[in-house]
């Protein structure tokens, strides 16, 4: 039997970093509670990330990591993945989260990735068959830089979406939170110039 961790998916800017409990809305743990390896094919799922406009999320700024466990703290893996920028229209459900002064990117596992992402699924469903609970978690970490000339003293606000399947619209994943700018060390994530 499955067991989904509907751990928080956490918004950082820098390596480390933590989201409440209360910023993942109680009408999206259902949907997250229902992931399973039987169901769920994580290189079709999309993450939105809705940043301000003085913000940037170039590819590789954003990853999706998943990790399987056996509850008796063997046979555990994570895989991470970069995201990367999905073309085309926002769907009915990100065109009513648009804001003024904000900005939506659509992402969704690079497909260069889609083979060690079907070895890690491949992996997971293995593990039905052996005695014990087994566990599974998902969390999107998005580190927004800064575009020159912003201000780098105002800490942008960030919300995150999560659509498991194309033929589904997203949901909220983390209402909007403030979100650190600052690296570790103190250093403030500039945006590459083009």
């Amino acid at each position: 039997m499955w067991r989904c961790i509907a751990r928080p998916i956490v918004v950082l800017v820098a390596v480390l970093g933590a989201v409440a409990c209360t910023s993942v809305p109680l009408t999206s743990l259902p949907k997250l509670a229902a992931m399973s390896p039987e169901t769920m094919d994580a290189s079709l799922m999309e993450v939105a990330v809705r940043v301000p406009e003085a913000y940037g999320l170039p590819d590789g700024s954003a990853m999706l990591t998943i990790s399987v466990w056996r509850d008796d703290g063997t046979d555990e893996r994570h895989e991470r993945f970069d995201l990367v920028a999905v073309e085309g229209a926002p769907s009915a459900f990100l065109e009513r989260q648009e804001k003024p002064g904000f900005t939506i990117h659509r992402l969704h596992i690079d497909p260069a990735d889609a083979p060690r992402m079907q070895a890690f699924r491949a992996y997971a469903l293995g593990l039905k068959d052996m005695p014990g609970q087994k566990s599974l978690s998902l969390s999107a970490t998005a580190r927004p830089c800064l575009a020159a000339g912003a201000n780098p003293f105002r800490d942008p606000r960030v919300a995150i979406y999560l659509r498991l399947k194309p033929d589904e619209d997203y949901f909220t994943l983390i209402k909007e939170r403030k979100v650190s700018l600052q690296t570790p060390d103190g250093e403030i994530r500039y945006c590459a110039a083009n």
